[in-house]
């Protein structure tokens, strides 16, 4: 088996909760309040997304290979250049929804996660490979899952067509999946273990950041309990 078979099998239980929740399916059907969407998409933007390219150039930097070091840097750019295109999106999401309350200031959800990505990409490079990899993975997955269930003519169809990737992410996906198991091949056992479990600590953010999101829009809501960090 290969490394990435057994991160899968480890995460597959979380990755059904991410693709089961509300958030997503509200945002499927339609039925998702326009506030969950404004959080999720703000906080994605501002501060998130940042962290996360800032986390693949630190970890670019640290590659121990000229090619992995390439893959990652240039995964760091794309992600920076990003940037401007979720502005835009944002700016329509506030133009559709003028009612929305902006949220600019970075929530206790997004601050951990963001918090999360910026130690495993200053620890070790397995640490940091495996850390890193939920955000491509599971939003390479979710949106398998929201090209496929979305409701046609929804109010969010055309934030779901903007907010999946074009051509060429899915080759990125396998790459990094074949960088990981390249990397498995000479690792050892203490390198192994770092990066799954820094896997699995990034996809128990993925589960807490669509929780968030919809207790944006539900105050009630309990969210980022032990349940999603255990």
């Amino acid at each position: 088996m290969t490394l990435r078979q057994r991160l899968w099998t480890r995460a597959e239980p979380l990755l059904g909760q991410v693709r089961a929740h509300p958030f997503w399916t509200g945002l499927c059907d339609g039925t998702l309040p326009p506030q969950a969407l404004r959080y999720f998409a703000e906080q994605d933007f501002r501060f998130t997304v940042p962290a996360y390219a800032r986390a693949l150039a630190r970890t670019a930097a640290a590659a121990q290979r000229p090619e992995q070091g390439a893959l990652l840097a240039g995964a760091a750019g794309a992600t920076f250049e990003s940037l401007d295109r979720m502005s835009r999106e944002l700016d329509t999401l506030a133009d559709r929804f003028p009612h929305l309350e902006p949220a600019h200031a970075i929530s206790a959800a997004t601050l951990a996660h963001t918090s999360f990505l910026t130690a495993v990409s200053t620890g070790s490079f397995a640490a940091a490979m495996g850390g890193l990899l939920p955000m491509t993975w599971f939003h390479q997955q979710v949106c398998v899952e929201l090209r496929r269930r979305q409701v046609p003519g929804t109010r969010y169809t055309d934030w779901i067509a903007q907010y999946c990737p074009g051509d060429g992410f899915d080759d990125y996906v396998e790459a990094y999946l074949a960088l990981v198991d390249d990397f498995a091949a000479t690792a050892s056992e203490a390198e192994l273990t770092l990066l799954a479990d820094g896997f699995l600590h990034g996809a128990r953010y993925e589960l807490a950041f669509c929780e968030a999101a919809l207790a944006a829009a539900e105050p009630g809501r309990h969210h980022i309990g032990k349940e999603f960090m255990k």
